[in-house]
């Protein structure tokens, strides 16, 4: 029987592109996906048959929806297909994404960028589309040697490749830059996938690797098991296998890339074994002729005269005793095996089976020995399941705990408590090398959480987070990381397992604040986020250290409260102003960064015109008065009122609109000298020129025909004139009647 290496077939990142693809797929829906899903040709072609199309480009879709594969794409194609109004399913591998991610942070950062993979592969091309333009792609030793010295060099790695290689190329690469990061970007399914194949070559003599040809990580796989010197094939299918690979005797041993679906894993399988049991069948005939010969050789002379009868009776002879022989043996392997199975599958032991069939509440196993085997709902997993559906599917292979036989020959099993007793173990280790787990909040529960991690931890409120946390609802369902602070393989009663979220927050916060302080310089920007907002400012998270921007820096205008113009959550850049590294503390501007409209006032305002602004302060030697957000003009007091005035109050209050004349703009100063008083004067003789104006208008209407105008002349020469006013009759009164009566002038000297 072949062994089969633990970790084999497809990987999470590939299960999870398949689920995505075919999710919610309607009948008679078709939906596309950007070059093939996944490097096998069989796995693409059945995804055909369901509506699933792979194309080559965008320009093949009309409409519809277009799954991005576990690859990865560059942010382009995401682009492209919205202006398109393509519906888009992301289903690049997680792991996928995390190296562009890091691809495009570090080319933010200034740093040339080394990929050691392949530059065709699909994957580096997406991961090049996210990494800017100082980017080299290392496919080797050579090539890395022969790489250019740069200041900052970031390393990064197709997810797919060797870690042994890829470690090779990170040593050459290590003196090409002053400052270098390195950042293991392969995945831990193919590590661990080259790793249990590297175990199962230690034991064999022949190694069968599965997979396409076109699939890098197989490729990978294959050279991995041809570098431990054994003797090591690669097919795509099980009729590519020849029987001339297996010799008897020999020990076989199998793997299979991440892209190989488990059904054409078990058809090689079937097919492994069919020729061995071929071989055993042709060695056991070969044997019962070499004995017939043997004896015939003794026979005597004499029975040759009947050579017909006797040959012919000999011939049925040998072939008898050849069927008997092989019922014989045929039976007896059966016994054999029976009898090892019986042994092997005694109640606490672990062993291997093929799903056959699943129900909601059990899932049946084929245990091997004509026997299978059925796991209970409530032991298919440490979490609370709705249906065993949502765990397994027909043809997985899984390992089962035996929990006893019944009296009908049926074996109940567990698959819990072997996912269990591994996880038990990995966490243990993990908590000796104060590691990190990953796992899914499954409910609180009085003073916590518990979280899936393998098996089910307790996770204590006061670990949740580095502050209180109010409400411990809204982390379930949500992925963590968390620290291990209780281990206890012997614990009874309470969870054995007790971790805490809050351990490695505040550690990627020590690490995230010790980055920060190597690297922030006075006159640098930063993108950060709003953390919390003061009378006096607002609280900047720049990842792992909060600066102070104060209400003073935050616009040109002047800003009564941090609410005016940002909110908690929002992102923006700011203006490193100062660092204090002694007392940590770092003043941050937007004014800075911001375009002062103090630049361009002399374009929008003219000296001698008049505006209108608003009063926003006042001072003791005048009113300062805004005529646009960020740009205030000064009304000396001298220029507030013609009359004197004491206070600039008994003038204009805060708030209050004013018409103002601008006197002088100095933009380099950032000063407008206004006047309200000339204004004044500018209105008053509006007021008499528009007065004037409007009584010319009224003698014009009132006005009469020349004839009627000498007509009223005439009459007005036969009466007496009257006096306009009473100061001309006063005046005439007091006129003496002539120059004899009038009364000397008298000169006092």
């Amino acid at each position: 029987m072949p062994v089969v290496a633990q970790y084999a077939g497809f990987c999470r990142g590939v299960r999870r592109a398949l689920d995505m693809a075919r999710k919610g797929l309607s009948e008679g829906e078709h939906r596309y996906t950007l070059g093939p899903l996944v490097h096998n040709d069989a796995v693409v072609e059945h995804l055909a048959a369901q509506g699933v199309k792979a194309v080559d480009s965008l320009d093949e879709i009309d409409c519809g929806t277009v799954v991005i594969r576990s690859h990865g794409v560059n942010p382009q194609v995401f682009k492209a297909a919205c202006s398109r109004e393509l519906q888009v399913i992301d289903a690049t591998c997680p792991l996928v994404r995390n190296v562009q991610t890091l691809a495009e942070r570090l080319g933010n950062e200034g740093y040339d960028i080394a990929i050691f993979g392949d530059i065709d592969h699909p994957e580096v091309v997406g991961i090049l589309g996210w990494a800017g333009e100082r980017v080299s792609v290392i496919a080797n030793l050579a090539e890395a040697r022969d790489l250019r010295r740069v200041k900052k060099l970031g390393i990064l790695s197709q997810t797919t490749k060797g870690e042994d290689e890829f470690f090779a190329v990170v040593e050459e690469l290590l003196p090409k830059a002053r400052e270098v990061r390195v950042f293991n970007t392969i995945c831990e399914a193919t590590r661990k996938r080259q790793e249990a194949a590297v175990e199962v070559c230690r034991n064999v003599d022949v190694m069968v690797v599965i997979g396409d040809k076109k699939s890098s990580n197989t490729s990978t796989l294959a050279r991995v098991c041809q570098g431990t010197g054994v003797r090591t094939v690669q097919v795509e299918k099980s009729d590519d296998l020849k029987p001339e690979w297996f010799h008897p005797g020999e020990r076989t041993g199998v793997t299979a890339g991440a892209s190989t679906p488990d059904w054409i894993i078990k058809e090689v399988l079937d097919r492994m074994v069919e020729f061995e049991e071929n071989a055993a069948h042709d060695e056991t005939v070969e044997e019962v002729k070499e004995n017939a010969a043997q004896d015939e050789a003794t026979e005597k002379v004499e029975e040759v005269e009947t050579v017909e009868g006797a040959e012919a009776q000999e011939e049925v002879e040998v072939l008898e005793e050849v069927q008997e022989s092989s019922e014989q043996s045929f039976v007896e392997m059966e016994a054999e095996l029976a009898e090892s199975f019986t042994q092997s599958v005694e109640r606490g032991s672990v062993i291997e089976g093929v799903v056959v069939q699943v129900n909601d509440d059990e899932v049946m196993v084929d245990v091997g020995g004509k026997s299978e085997g059925i796991i209970p709902l409530r032991e298919l997993s440490v979490r609370d399941l709705e249906s065993a559906r949502d765990v397994v599917e027909v043809g997985d292979e899984i390992e089962v705990y035996v929990l006893r036989w019944d009296d009908d020959g049926t074996i109940l099993l567990s698959k819990k408590r072997v996912d269990t007793k591994k996880a038990m173990d990995q966490l243990e280790e993990v908590f000796h090398q104060d590691g990190t787990v990953e796992g899914t909040v499954i409910k609180t529960v009085k003073g916590g959480l518990l979280v899936d991690i393998g098996v089910v931890a307790f996770l204590p409120a006061s670990h949740v987070d580095i502050g209180f946390v109010r409400n411990l609802e809204e982390y379930v369902a949500q992925p963590i990381q968390a620290k291990i602070i209780e281990f206890n393989r012997n614990k009874r009663r309470g969870s054995q397992v007790v971790i805490s979220r809050k351990q490695v927050l505040l550690e990627e916060r020590a690490q995230m604040r010790e980055e920060f302080w190597n690297t922030v310089e006075e006159g640098q920007i930063w993108t950060g986020k709003v953390k919390r907002l003061t009378d006096y400012g607002a609280f900047v998270d720049l990842g792992g250290f909060e600066g102070l921007l104060h209400i003073s820096e935050m616009a040109h205008m002047r800003v009564n409260h941090p609410s005016d113009v940002m909110s908690e959550g929002d992102e923006l850049d700011v203006y490193i102003l100062a660092v204090d590294r002694e007392r940590e503390r770092v003043s941050l501007s937007r004014k800075k960064i911001l375009k002062s409209p103090w630049e361009t006032v002399d374009e929008r305002y003219q000296e001698g015109e008049v505006i209108t602004g608003t009063v926003v302060r006042i001072a003791p030697f005048g009113a300062f008065v805004e005529i646009e957000p960020g740009v205030d003009g000064l009304v000396h007091i001298s220029e507030l009122s013609r009359r004197r005035i004491d206070k600039v109050e008994d003038v204009v209050d805060i708030g209050e609109e004013v018409h103002i004349k601008i006197l002088n703009i100095n933009p380099e100063e950032k000063r407008i000298a206004l006047s309200i008083k000339e204004v004044q004067d500018i209105m008053e003789t509006e007021e008499v020129r528009q007065y004037l104006e409007d009584q010319d208008a009224d003698t014009e209407v009132e006005s009469e025909p020349t004839a009627e105008i000498e007509q009223t002349e005439t009459e007005s020469e036969t009466e007496e004139p009257e006096p306009e006013t009473d100061s001309d009759l006063e005046v005439e009164s007091q006129e003496p009647a002539s120059d004899l009566e009038a009364e000397p002038e008298v000169v006092e000297e």
